[in-house]
Formats: C-alpha cells, structure tokens, sequence
C-alpha cells in the first residue's frame, strides 16, 4: 500500500517537473518575440519616456558611452553611479547592439602629471572635476570626483556632465545635490544622444539692428544653441522674406524703436508658425554712468513693441524690480597702495529667481540670475493660455520710472515694509493662436496682395516674453587683444554659475516643439535617507536584525516540510 502510495506521489511529482519545464520554455519562447518590462517603483524613475525610447530605436551606429564616475567613491556618488548604470543598462534593453558603455577609473594606474592633464582636458569638454571632503570619518578625507560621461556617435563626441548643482536652500547637502542629479539622468544622456544624432537642424535666428546685444555679449548663447539649431544673425530691413526659411527668432536686449514695416514682418512670421524669444528690457539704466557717478536716472525706453505684445497678451511695466535675494556685486571700499579693495554686496536691483513652478522648462533649475528687470503682466490675447515661469520672491518692491538708481543703496539695510510685493512675473510663456496685430489695420489692397500673403490668425503657437535682456548677456573681458568671454550664467566676480543657459536651451527647445524630451524633467524622485544619528545608536542591533530575521522563514520553511514529509512517508 506504502509502495503504491510512493509510486503515485513520484509519478505526479514527474507530471508537474515536465510540465513546469514546458511552461518555462513556452515562457521564453514567447519571450523572444514579445519585449515588456515591469517598473514597481512608485515613480516609475526605470520607465522611459516614449522620446527616449524613440532616439534608441532610431539608431542606425553605436553610440558609446565612456562614463568617469569610477573608482574608490563615497556613498552618495556611488548611488550615481549606480543609477547611471541602470538607466544605460534600459537604453540596453530598447537597442543592445547600439548602446554600448564603460565605467574607466582615472585615478587607476595614473602618474599625477597624467591624470592632471586628463582633469584640464575633460573641463576643456565641459566635465568639471569635483573635490569631494568626507568628514564621517576619524580623520578628513577628500576625493577627486568626475562626475560626467563622453558620448560619442560615429564621428562626434558628446559631454554629459552628471551632477546637477544648485544655490539655495540645500545647495551643499550632497544627498539633495545627489538626488537632483538623478532625477536628470534620462534627460542628460538622452539629450546627448539627440545632439549626436540630429542631421537636420531648424534655423534660428538672432534679430539685429535695433542696437540688440553685441556678437561678443550672445556668443556662448549661440555656442549653445548651435548644438540643436542652425543659427545666424539677421537685418530684416523691411524684406519680407527675412525671416523665410527660419523656425524662431531671438530679439536680444532692442534699444531703439522697431519700424513699423519690420513689426509687419515679424508679426506675419508669428502667424505663419514663427515662434519668439522676446528678451527686452523696458528700462535703460546707464551703467558707465552708474560706474563713474555711483548713480544714474532709469528711464522707460521707447521701443515700439508695447502695442504689439499687449495684442499677444503680455504688457512689460516701465518699472523696476528690487528683491530681498539680490546678486553680490563687488565695490571698491579702499585702496591698500594702488590696488583697489574690493567688497561684495547684494544688489537689489540684479533679482536672482529661484524657478518653484512644475513647468518642465523650468523644473529642476538652478537659481537665474536677472539686471534690471521690470515686471509683466499678463492682458489681452483672448484664447492664450498664460503661464508665469519665473517670478520674483515673497519680499519685492515695485519703483516706477523715472526713477534715480544709485550704488549707495548697496551700504544701507533693505526695509522689509517697503518690500510689500510677492512674486511678480518677469517671464511669460504664451501659447494658443495669435491674431495679427494688423487685423482691420491695413488697407484691402496690401492685406489681399498675393506677394504678402497676409494671415489674420496663427496656428497653435508659442513665444516667450522675459523681461530682461540680460538674462542671456555672457561676461566678457579684455586680455591680451581679444575677448575672453564667460560661459552664459557663470559670474566671474563671485564665481557662481546660474541657471540662465539651462533656461535659455529648455525655452527654445520647448518653443521649438522639442518638448516630448524636456518632459523627461518633471519626474521628481522622492529622497528616502536615512537617519545617520539613529544608525550611530543602532548599529549593532540593525545588523543583528538584518543577520538572524532573513533566516526565520527558512527555518520555519523547513521544519513545515519536515513535518509534512513525515506525515507522507511515516
């Protein structure tokens, strides 16, 4: 009876072995032919988005990904690292034999001379080295950290730098620092893959003419941009084909009237499609004066766009910002012979803007720095969808020109009751389709001319309005001869980097339809630390915990089993 009861047993078990192998192979074999992932992270922060997925498939050539971030590192860059790994490790799994990747340990088997020189070469690319300190031990540490990647496409090379800095609150909290950075790696080495890749480029235009900035003041802006767009500087002088041919245009810091006929111009490219970057300032404030005299008189300019942009749904007030969170700039407070003493004050009249709006333009940005900004209000343009990107902080004053501005401002402390102004808009984004500020305004026989091709209304479309010109303006100095200028953002004075360039490249690439990508930056990956004091006291009775509770259930699994086989066999 024990006998047929075993055979019975050891023939079902067989049954079930055959039958589980048979599932498994039916299971790869339809494996090969269907591809799906499952992402159980709340965030979904291994879910690529559906433009990531399309530039992978879309590659027709390797592109290789030679990634610094290597090495004896601390705990929160190994994280990086890690999550590095894992996201290339996703491209993997959308084109495996055109994705491919390393992680290189510079520091291995190095000379210093050598590895110095390999430091100055990727700053030149744009990899910026960092100096890690780790205090948590008994003793200070410090680690040369490369945080950043080349990738290169047939030909061409790409950097990709990893770390995400950031002013403000948490700036120098390197779990925030790491997390922020995180965040951004889908959208950083996608990004780089686009630029590899992209053939075609849309043409951008940047407006001369009307006293804009000069060539030196927007070459890193170009520099920049030229990684996406075709850009070139342009008269329109009244032709009405100037514009033809080009996907957006940048009107720089203007400082003289607009002529009527190249208004039509550029208000007939914005209802055939064209999209704008207005960066204007309402104000002008002489600096050299400022410089020589410690104050001049703000006085509204006159540039002819008022009644245009007000038709779009936007009006720049002929007024002037201070705010609490000022930009240093440095003073001259003494001479120790022939050399003047510098101080740094924060200057009130220089905002500096900490974007906290969800838009993927402007999420995750570091601080912008901004000069002489007026604010913007948001009127007219029925049908437009307004959406302030960049606002002032809690403590503004509002001043109305004409107004005298004066360096000694700097020396007194600001008064918070006289600061009874919060969040002013100095950016705008307007989208929706815009009407011709010409409408009814022009004579039949010119809007009914074929060579014209007048247009009453645009299509959907987008333009952005900032007030202040200077917001895309690089430093710039002279030595030995030539211009040496200053990446967009960095102030060579305090020598802190903003998120002006960040901003500039997100709004163009938006205005420009590439927002699918920009997208990718609205994830916010939650930051679970944990408690370093509590760890300290806990130590051992976490470890024990981890050491001896995995172990219970497979204790418990196997006394179960033991009296369950004897129970069958006895």
């Amino acid at each position: 009876m024990k006998k047929t009861k075993r055979r019975l047993i050891k023939k079902q078990n067989i049954q079930q072995l055959i039958i589980l192998l048979i599932i498994i192979v039916l299971i790869n074999v339809v494996g090969s032919y269907v591809f799906t992932r499952f992402d159980l992270t709340t965030e979904k922060r291994y879910t690529l988005s559906d433009n990531t997925k399309k530039i992978i498939t879309e590659l027709d050539d390797i592109v290789y990904f030679k990634v610094y971030l290597e090495g004896n590192l601390p705990a929160s860059y190994k994280r990086l690292r890690n999550e590095t790994q894992i996201m290339l490790n996703e491209f993997r799994s959308y084109n495996k034999s055109n994705i491919q990747f390393e992680f290189v340990n510079l520091a291995e088997d190095k000379d210093r001379k050598a590895l110095f020189q390999i430091y100055e070469e990727l700053s030149k690319k744009g990899i910026q080295p960092i100096v890690d300190y780790d205090g948590s031990d008994a003793e200070m540490s410090q680690r040369v950290i490369v945080p950043g990647a080349i990738a290169s496409y047939k030909e061409r090379e790409a950097a990709v730098y990893l770390l995400v800095s950031t002013i403000g609150p948490g700036s120098q909290d390197k779990e925030v620092i790491v997390n922020n950075s995180i965040q951004e790696i889908e959208f950083k080495l996608a990004d780089a893959m686009r630029k590899l890749t992209t053939t075609i480029k849309p043409r951008v235009a940047v407006l001369e003419g009307y006293g804009q900035l000069k060539p030196v003041q927007t070459v890193e802006l170009e520099r920049e941009l030229r990684e996406y767009y075709r850009v070139e500087r342009i008269r329109i002088n009244q032709q009405l084909k100037a514009l033809d041919g080009f996907q957006s245009l940048i009107v720089a810091k203007p400082d003289s009237a607009f002529d009527e006929k190249d208004k039509f111009i550029i208000d007939q490219f914005i209802m055939r499609g064209g999209k704008v970057l207005w960066c204007i300032d309402a104000v002008a404030v002489d600096m050299d004066s400022l410089r020589t005299k410690n104050e001049t008189i703000a006085l509204a300019k006159n540039l002819n766009l008022e009644d245009m942009l007000f038709k779009y749904g936007a009006r720049i007030g002929t007024n002037l910002i201070m705010d609490i969170n000022g930009a240093s700039i440095p003073m001259v407070t003494g001479m120790i012979g022939d050399q003047p003493q510098y101080q740094f004050f924060s200057w009130n009249f220089f905002p500096v803007i900490f974007p906290n709006q969800p838009h993927p333009v402007v999420k995750n940005l570091n601080a912008i720095r901004t000069e002489f900004v007026s604010s913007i209000d948001t009127v007219g343009g029925r049908g437009i969808k307004k959406t302030a990107l960049l606002t002032t902080s809690r403590y503004t004053r509002l001043l109305n020109t004409p107004l005298v501005v004066s360096l000694n401002a700097l020396r007194e402390t600001p008064d918070k009751k006289l600061y009874n102004r919060a969040n002013i808009p100095v950016a705008v984004l307007l989208e929706g389709e815009f009407e011709s500020l010409y409408l009814h305004r022009i004579p039949e026989i010119i809007a009914e001319n074929p060579d014209i091709n007048f247009k009453e209304k645009s299509p959907e479309n987008r333009m952005l309005v900032i007030s202040d010109g200077d917001i895309i303006k690089n430093q710039h100095v002279w030595r030995d001869g030539n211009y040496m200028t200053y990446p967009l953002g960095f102030d060579r004075f305090t020598n802190t980097t903003y998120g002006n360039k960040d901003f500039i490249l997100n709004a163009m690439n938006y205005l420009c339809d590439d927002d699918n990508l920009l997208d990718i930056r609205s994830r916010e990956l939650k930051i679970r630390l944990l408690d370093k004091t509590r760890i300290s006291k806990e130590k051992f009775k976490w470890q024990m915990f981890n050491i001896f509770i995995p172990l219970l259930p497979v204790i418990l699994i196997g006394i179960i089993l033991m009296i369950i086989r004897h129970r069958i066999f006895v």
